[in-house]
């Protein structure tokens, strides 16, 4: 008799076309809201820590309690010395970060988040669009990001503005280097951003970023760091990125409402389902007393019932997927895109296929309480 679930679920689900099909729309609908807030979350984690990935480093040196890389707190210059001479660090170089206003063109005043970067770079734009980022260097230079351009009224290389007063000239566009904060990052050297950030002196800086020996082992390496320079906090690069996304997310709170939100979209679509196929079930409510009658068992109607969940439930899922891609594709180049992982994909379409399988159970109780006898009746 389990050779008839397919042929019979099919035949039940499409009895009515337009009702099949709006379920199927319903759930794809569902799954692409939860989806896009999962892809929200991902790709706001990874702008909240982008600067601190693609530092190439492997420890950060920093005041005690920094929260996050855009708070940081002044450390004294020297403390890049202090690591370089620690056992097994192989490298070491400062970063200021701090927040000044940029003088728009048209008059406007625009707070922006100012990195000074040392000698190679380290935690500045990991892809350039236009120019070089070599330039911070130069006196007075600068690079912003190209999603910033018409924010901060820069157009093109060269381009001059004001920030706190100062002269500013645009020494190159970066590509993809976006912020949570909604304050464009500009990129600077530490001699340029010691001029423009009035609250640091020149012997201060907010971290130091240090490479270690290969062949080294890192936490030792960190434990003798944290040893030997006081007043300091040394983090791994996972660490500090994991400690800055806990601060956006759990501390201001913006993460739990996205999560919750998905989690609503998955919900929502197992209410859609549940209705439909219980609505689905009620029409043929007589078929399955017939088979009962006929001798089918109990266990053949809770598969087709299952066949059915299963069956809108994956095509709402393929269809929430394709939107889902071309959602990402169209947020590319927005502040904070829609991005995921397989892994996290992989877990939301089980997660929903999971909700598709319970949406399911309604139904199934309704057929366990049928008495075949009904079907003899008028």
């Amino acid at each position: 008799m389990e050779s008839v679930v397919i042929p019979v679920s099919t035949k039940m689900l499409f009895h009515n076309r337009l009702r099949f099909a709006m379920t199927v729309v319903g759930i794809a609908i569902a799954f692409f809201l939860a989806a896009a807030q999962i892809g929200l979350l991902v790709g706001w984690v990874n702008t909240n820590s982008a600067i601190i990935k693609h530092a190439n480093v492997d420890l950060w040196v920093m005041a005690k309690e920094t929260r996050t890389l855009d708070y940081g707190t002044a450390i004294p210059r020297h403390r890049i010395q202090q690591v370089s001479s620690v056992e097994g660090v192989k490298w070491a170089e400062g970063m200021l970060v701090g927040w000044v206003n940029w003088q728009h063109p048209e008059g406007k005043r625009i707070t922006v988040e100012v990195i000074g970067l040392d000698e190679s770079n380290a935690g500045g734009p990991w892809a350039m669009g236009s120019g070089s980022v070599e330039s911070v260097h130069l006196p007075e230079t600068v690079v912003v990001d190209e999603l910033s351009k018409e924010a901060l009224g820069t157009l093109v290389v060269g381009d001059e503005a004001e920030m706190e007063g100062k002269r500013v000239i645009v020494g190159g566009f970066s590509q993809g280097v976006r912020t949570f904060t909604a304050a464009p990052f500009v990129f600077t050297s530490l001699e340029n951003a010691i001029e423009y950030i009035p609250y640091y002196r020149d012997d201060e800086i907010s971290y130091v970023l240090a490479r270690i020996e290969s062949n080294t082992d890192l936490i030792a390496v960190r434990d003798r760091i944290a040893a030997e320079v006081l007043d300091v906090e040394v983090l791994t690069t996972d660490k500090f990125a994991e400690r800055s996304v806990k601060y956006w997310m759990l501390e201001t709170g913006v993460g739990i409402t996205v999560i919750i939100t998905a989690v609503l979209g998955l919900l929502v679509g197992a209410v859609i389902m549940s209705q439909t196929l219980f609505a689905i079930t009620q029409d043929h409510i007589a078929n399955y007393a017939t088979l009962l009658a006929l001798g089918f068992h109990h266990k053949t109607l809770r598969q087709i019932v299952l066949a059915q969940s299963l069956s809108l439930g994956g095509l709402g899922i393929i269809v929430g997927l394709v939107l889902f891609v071309l959602a990402c594709k169209a947020s590319e180049r927005s502040p904070i895109p829609l991005e995921t992982t397989p892994l996290i994909s992989l877990g939301l379409i089980v997660f929903s296929l999971l909700c598709c399988i319970g949406a399911s159970w309604f139904s199934i109780r309704a057929i366990f309480k049928l008495d075949p006898v009904m079907v003899f009746h008028g």
